[in-house]
C-alpha cells in the first residue's frame, strides 16, 4: 500500500500539465482502491466554490463545468469540517446535493477526504461507490494518508500551471510568490541566463600526467580572475568603490589558502583538473547547503558560482552572445553576483531568482543597487520565463507575468511614488536620528562577510552593530591563523573610524559546521554552538580574541560580543579567556591597551532571567530578536512546513522585548536591537515604544528607519504600545501598527 502511494504522489508531481496530472490521479486511486468512482474537486477562493476538475466515473462532460459552493453539499461539507466524511448512504443525507449533470445517483457509498495545505483547503478527494457501505478503516486511511500527501505537490502544480496559462493569454495575470530580497518595483521582460556547462555532466576520472592537469587549472583560474576584474570594473561606476569585495572574496577563494589548495591537492592525488573541480567545489558546496544559517548557507552559491566560471575556463567555452531586452529582469536558476554584473547597469531592472535567498549576494548586490529582487520563485520551472513581460514587487515578493495593461499602469504609478518616497529618505540620511521631540536613537549597521559590502557611508551610522566573524573561518580548509585574522579584523574596524564595531566571536558549530571541523548532530540548534563549542576550545577562542585585539590597537573602537550565552558560568569563563588574550597582547607589544568593551547577546530564553547578574558582568547586550523569537516560539524559520508561525510580532515576543527593556533601564545597563526587527518599520516604532534607543539593521534599511523615526512622537508612541501588548496574535499587532501609521497620514509614505 505504501509503494502505491508513493507512485500516486510521484505521478502528479511529475506530471507538468495540471489537468493531466489530475487525471491520473483519479485513474490511479480508483485502480488501488478497486473503487467505481474517484474524483478530485479543486477550491477556488474567489468565486468561493470547488470545481470538479478530474474524475473517473462521474460523468466526463461536467468536468470543469460543474461547481459546488464552499457551503454547499458533501463536497462544501468535508471542506467545512476539514476532515474526511464517510456515509453509506450518501444519497440520503440531508447535506446531500442533487446535481443531474454529475450522474452520480447510482452511487451510495460517499468518502471524501479534504486537501489541506498550510492550513487551506485546497481542495476534496473522494471515492464513491453503488453498494451501500462504510468505506473501511484501510480504505479510508489511504485516502486521508494521499490527501495529506498530495497538498505541497498540488499547491506547486497549481501554481505552475496557473503561471503558464497566464504566460500564453493576455487576459490573465500570473502571480507567484517568492522572497522579498530587495526592496522596489520594476517592469521589464525576462531574460534567462543558465550556465554553459553543468557539473552534473563532469564524469570523475583520472589522469596521468598532473602536472599537465595543475597548468589547465592554473590557466582557467587565470583567465576566471581576469573576468572578475572585468566584471568589478563594469559595476564599478554604479556601485561606492569598497562595495565590489565580493569579486575580491572570489580572488581569495580561488588562492592557494581557500578552494585552491584543495583542489591542487586532489590533482597531485591522481584526479583530472575537471574532477578535482567538480569533488572540491561540491564539496565545499554541501556542506554551505547542510547549515541552518541562512547567511552562510547561501555562501554554497557562491561557491558553485565560481567553481562554474573556472569550469567554462577549463573547457575553453566561447563565451555566450547575449541579446538583452531593453528593460531587463534578469531570471536564473540562482543568481550569482557575477550573473548579475554581466548585465549592463542600465539596461537591468530587476532580477528573480528561481533558488536563494536573501542572504546570497546576488541580493545584497541588489540592494546597494537600488535593484528589486525576488527570491525562491520555484513554482515555474525555468523554460517558461523566457521572454515574459513581468513585473517584479520586491517589497513583498511577488512577480507578476504577462500584466494586463491595468495592472500595469498601476504599477507604473507605484514606482513613480517609489521613487519620490526613496529621494525622501536619502534626502534625510544626514540628519540626527531623532524623534520630533528630541529623543535621541543610535542608528547602527550589521554586517557579514565583509563591512564594505553592507554598509552606507560610516558618517551616517553609528557604528557597527554587528559583525559576523563566521565566513573567514568557513571557507578555509583549515583554521585562519591569527595573522589571517588581524588583517580582515583591522579592514574592518578601519572602515568606522572613531565609531564602535561590535565583532561577534565566532558563532559555529552543529548547524554551521567547520569543513574541517566535521559535527553530526540530531538538533544544532540545541546543541554545540556558538560559545558552547569555543569554551571547550580555548585556543580557537584565545586566537581569535587576540587577532581582534591586535587589529585594534591605535584604533580603540572594537566590542566584543558574545553568541549563544545561555549560562552566567560561560560570561566568566569568557572573561577569564579575554583578560589572558588581552595580558598576552599588553606584553608582546609592550603597552597597555585600554581594555573593549565586552557584551553578551541575548537570543537564549534562559540569559533573560539573569539580567542582573549579566549587568554587574559585561558591559552592554544586544537582543538577537532572529534566534530569541525561535527559542521562545519553538519554530524552526527555515523550516517551510513552520515557518508561518514565525513571527517577531508575535504577542509574546513583544512582551519578552518590553520586559528586558524595562529591566536593562532600571539597571542602568546598556541595551540594542540587533535582529531584524529593528529594520522593519513597525517593529523599530514598537521598540522605541519599549524604550529601546540602539538599533542595527541591515543598511538598506537605515535611511527609511531615519525617516520614520523622525516623524514619530514618543508620547503617541506610549499610547500605543499598550494597545499592542494586549493583542492576542501577531495579526492584530500589525493592524494597530497599520492604524497607527494611517492616523499619523504615514501609510503611504512607508513602503515595507
Amino acid at each position: 500500500m505504501l509503494s502505491q502511494l508513493r507512485r500516486i504522489v510521484q505521478d502528479v508531481a511529475q506530471e507538468p500539465v495540471l489537468q493531466d496530472a489530475l487525471a491520473g490521479l483519479v485513474a490511479n486511486v480508483k485502480l488501488a482502491l478497486a473503487t467505481e468512482c474517484c474524483s478530485v474537486y479543486l477550491a477556488n477562493y474567489d468565486k468561493q466554490h470547488f470545481m470538479l476538475m478530474a474524475s473517473d466515473g462521474l460523468n466526463p462532460e461536467a468536468i470543469g463545468t460543474i461547481a459546488i459552493g464552499f457551503s454547499e453539499g458533501l463536497i462544501g461539507w468535508v471542506g467545512q469540517r476539514e476532515e474526511p466524511i464517510n456515509l453509506a448512504k450518501a444519497h440520503l443525507h440531508p447535506r446531500f446535493k442533487v446535481t443531474p449533470e454529475v450522474s452520480e445517483d447510482r452511487f451510495s457509498a460517499f468518502l471524501g477526504c479534504p486537501i489541506i495545505h498550510h492550513r487551506k483547503v485546497l481542495g476534496v478527494l473522494t471515492i464513491q461507490q453503488a453498494a451501500e457501505r462504510v468505506f473501511n478503516e484501510d480504505e479510508e486511511s489511504f485516502l486521508a494518508t494521499l490527501s495529506t500527501q498530495l497538498a505541497s505537490v498540488l499547491a506547486n502544480a497549481e501554481m505552475r500551471q496557473a503561471a503558464s496559462e497566464s504566460g500564453a493569454s493576455q487576459n490573465h495575470t500570473g502571480l507567484l510568490k517568492g522572497l522579498p530580497g530587495s526592496p522596489g518595483i520594476a517592469i521589464g521582460e525576462a531574460f534567462v541566463l543558465e550556465p554553459a556547462n553543468d557539473f552534473n555532466a563532469i564524469s570523475i576520472k583520472r589522469a596521468d600526467d598532473p602536472d599537465k592537469e595543475l597548468a589547465l587549472f592554473y590557466r582557467a583560474v587565470k583567465i576566471t580572475k581576469v573576468e572578475f576584474n572585468r566584471l568589478a570594473q563594469r559595476m564599478s561606476g554604479h556601485l561606492p568603490p569598497d562595495a565590489l569585495a565580493i569579486f575580491d572574496v572570489y580572488h581569495q577563494l580561488l588562492d592557494a589558502a581557500s578552494l585552491g589548495q584543495e583542489i591542487e591537492q586532489q590533482i597531485a592525488d591522481g584526479w583530472c583538473a575537471k574532477s578535482a573541480l567538480k569533488r572540491v567545489v561540491e564539496k565545499f558546496a554541501r556542506q554551505f547547503d547542510d547549515m541552518d544559517d541562512p547567511y552562510l548557507r547561501e555562501r554554497g552559491t557562491d561557491i558553485r558560482d565560481l567553481g562554474q566560471r573556472v569550469l567554462n575556463n577549463l573547457l575553453d567555452t566561447e563565451k555566450r552572445t547575449m541579446k538583452l531586452p531593453q528593460h531587463v529582469v534578469l531570471v536564473a536558476d540562482n543568481v550569482t553576483a557575477s550573473m548579475l554584473a554581466e548585465v549592463p547597469r542600465e539596461q537591468l531592472v530587476a532580477i528573480v531568482s528561481l533558488k536563494g535567498s536573501v542572504n546570497s549576494h546576488a541580493a545584497i548586490m541588489a540592494r546597494a543597487l537600488g535593484v528589486p529582487a525576488v527570491m525562491a520563485v520555484n513554482e515555474l520551472p525555468l523554460l517558461h520565463w523566457r521572454g515574459q513581460q513581468l513585473i517584479i514587487d520586491g517589497y513583498h515578493g511577488h512577480v507578476l507575468l504577462s500584466p494586463v495593461d491595468a495592472v500595469r499602469q498601476e504599477y507604473q504609478r507605484l514606482m513613480s511614488e517609489d521613487a519620490a518616497l526613496n529621494a525622501g529618505y536619502l534626502s534625510e540620511i544626514a540628519l540626527a536620528a531623532q524623534s520630533i521631540c528630541g529623543t535621541p536613537f543610535n542608528l547602527m549597521v550589521n554586517s557579514g562577510l565583509a563591512i564594505e559590502l553592507e554598509t552606507t557611508d560610516p558618517q551616517h551610522t553609528g557604528g557597527v552593530g554587528l559583525y559576523r566573524t563566521e565566513f573567514p573561518f568557513i571557507i578555509r580548509s583549515r583554521f585562519p591563523t591569527e595573522q589571517e585574522q588581524i588583517e580582515l579584523y583591522r579592514r574592518v574596524l578601519e572602515s568606522c573610524p572613531d565609531k564602535p564595531v561590535i565583532m561577534r566571536t565566532l558563532d559555529v558549530g552543529g548547524d554551521k559546521a567547520l569543513p574541517y571541523f566535521s559535527i553530526s548532530e540530531e538538533n544544532p540548534f540545541l546543541g554545540w554552538r556558538g560559545i558552547r563549542l569555543t569554551l571547550d576550545h580555548p585556543e580557537i577562542f584565545l586566537v581569535q580574541v587576540r587577532a581582534m585585539l591586535k587589529a585594534n590597537l591605535a584604533l580603540n573602537n572594537l566590542h566584543i560580543l558574545l553568541p549563544m550565552i545561555s549560562d552566567l558560568a560561560e560570561v566568566d569563563e569568557c572573561l577569564r579567556l579575554i583578560n589572558q588574550a588581552s595580558f598576552e597582547v599588553s606584553e608582546e607589544f609592550a603597552i597597555e591597551q585600554p581594555k573593549p568593551k565586552v557584551g553578551v547577546m541575548i537570543e537564549v530564553p534562559s540569559i533573560m532571567y539573569q539580567l542582573p547578574e549579566l549587568a554587574r558582568k559585561v558591559d552592554f547586550c544586544s537582543i538577537g530578536t532572529n534566534d530569541l523569537t525561535q527559542y521562545l516560539l519553538a519554530v524552526d524559520r527555515n523550516n517551510p512546513r513552520v515557518a508561518n508561525l514565525y513571527d517577531a510580532m508575535h504577542p509574546a515576543v513583544l512582551r519578552a522585548l518590553n520586559q528586558l527593556s524595562q529591566q536593562a533601564k532600571g539597571l542602568q545597563f546598556p541595551i540594542s536591537v540587533c535582529g531584524e526587527l529593528a529594520g522593519d518599520p513597525g517593529g523599530v516604532m514598537l521598540l522605541a515604544a519599549m524604550g529601546y534607543s540602539n538599533f542595527s539593521m541591515n543598511s538598506s534599511n537605515l535611511a527609511k528607519i531615519k525617516w520614520l523615526l523622525r516623524r514619530v512622537e514618543m508620547a503617541e508612541l506610549a499610547l500605543l504600545l499598550p494597545e499592542v501588548l494586549a493583542c492576542e496574535s501577531a495579526r492584530q499587532v500589525r493592524l494597530c501598527t497599520q492604524r497607527f501609521l494611517e492616523q499619523k497620514q504615514l501609510v503611504t509614505q512607508i513602503r515595507s
